[in-house]
């Protein structure tokens, strides 16, 4: 898996490759900028289910987004695994995030985006 940040080169590679967003961030005081990975290693047998589990994945970050935490876990818990693992960590550094703003909810202001 490749990070890519910024929209700009997920253009060029989107008909090649699967891209998926991961996260924003601000870098010291920058404006936000979406990280996005390219999964390049996709098993044969996986390739019936890529459309479902894109999917899939994109309304994982809208509903981390909009703090719907329940629908964040169940996503995770299904998501976990494919990709070849190679979200895996991702999906683990997510997962206890969700489980720390279920427990300590982030303030009304809050958008998702995380400061480097």
């Amino acid at each position: 898996m490749n990070i890519i940040l910024g929209k700009a080169d997920t253009e060029k590679l989107g008909d090649k490759y699967v891209i998926l967003e991961l996260d924003t961030v601000t870098i010291k005081s920058s404006a936000p900028i979406v990280a996005y990975c390219v999964v390049d290693n996709i098993p044969l047998e996986d390739f019936p289910k890529v459309e479902i589990y894109k999917k899939l994945h994109s309304d994982l970050m809208e509903h981390y987004r909009n703090k719907r935490w329940l629908y964040c876990e169940d996503a995770i818990n299904l998501l976990m695994g494919f990709w070849n693992k190679e979200l895996d960590t991702f999906y683990e550094s997510l997962l206890k995030r969700v489980q720390d703003f279920k427990q300590n909810a982030p303030d009304e202001n809050w958008t998702g985006v995380i400061a480097k």
